[in-house]
């Protein structure tokens, strides 16, 4: 276990991800995929492959696009002044035995018009060299709908 852990930057990872969701974005137009390349591009392989739910995204360029998709709702909420961040943190991390790193996500918003129950998902990564090759997403639905993400390209 510890010498997958080495490999991996999980924590600077999640703290670069914590650090990034506390950026104020009200300073006007913003292009959200470009703000997380540059955040999160030295953690991740350049032909990373990328799941959100079911949806499939191979390359970097793509997993920001379809991570700006998936949080856009939230930023919405932020900007009309619906809903703030009241936690957002880590649950729990495990390594399996085929050394994927899982974390178990947990956001809670406030808000007047805001449901108070925690939204949950989980990340697994696998890591190579102190990048990450693989990502999955499980169970994150901003706005609580089933939907499936637009194609990039």
């Amino acid at each position: 276990m510890e010498e997958i852990l080495k490999h991996a930057r999980e924590d600077q990872l999640n703290k670069a991800l914590l650090d990034f969701c506390h950026t104020d974005f009200m300073t006007g137009p913003f292009d959200l995929a470009l703000l997380a390349a540059q955040a999160f591009d030295s953690f991740y392989s350049g032909d990373v492959a990328f799941w959100v739910g079911h949806d499939l995204f191979t390359g970097s360029d793509d997993a920001w696009k379809s991570l700006a998709v998936q949080i856009e709702p939230l930023i919405t909420l932020f900007e009309m002044g619906i809903a703030t961040v009241e936690s957002l943190g880590v649950a729990q991390t495990v390594i399996d035995h085929e050394g994927q790193i899982s974390t178990l996500w947990e956001l809670t918003l406030v808000g007047p018009y805001v449901n108070p129950q925690p939204l949950r998902w989980k990340t697994t990564r696998l890591w190579k060299n102190g990048r990450v090759v693989a990502e999955r997403v499980h169970e994150f639905d901003a706005l609580r709908t089933e939907r499936s993400l637009p194609a990039t390209s």
